[in-house]
């Protein structure tokens, strides 16, 4: 799970809010999102930046208590990892947070991610929602 859903999750005034949310709806019960501490920290400081500082802390927290999310630690070996696929993707505009969660995708043995950015399918992942094309 990227920033960019967290964030519209999270964020009512987001273009996107509505269609993150039903999205969310939609998925069966049982099936856990990924993401990792590297996204929660954009995330947060993101919605401090945007709509303050009650709601980025109600969003980590709720993150936290909720079953629905695996909130992964990026260590050094997906950093390392991270800075490869940089090299690897350097046509692209690619964040070392973004190069991070797609290590994390590999290391899951993942081909989608619930994402607002298509970043991710220029390199071979699958977006969701689908909608967005």
């Amino acid at each position: 799970m990227d920033t960019s859903a967290l964030v519209a999750l999270a964020d009512r005034a987001d273009g996107c809010h509505a269609m993150a949310k039903a999205f969310l709806h939609s998925i069966p019960s049982g099936v856990r999102f990924h993401t990792s501490n590297y996204i929660l920290d954009e995330t947060i400081t993101r919605l401090r930046l945007t709509v303050g500082v009650d709601v980025a802390i109600r969003a980590a927290e709720a993150l936290w208590a909720s079953e629905l999310y695996q909130i992964h630690m990026v260590d050094h070996a997906l950093e390392r990892e991270a800075l490869r696929l940089m090299r690897k993707y350097a046509d692209q505009r690619l964040s070392f947070t973004d190069c991070t969660t797609i290590a994390l995708l590999k290391q899951l043995e993942m081909d989608q991610v619930f994402a607002f950015d298509e970043d991710f399918s220029k390199v071979g992942y699958r977006v969701l929602p689908e909608t967005l094309r």
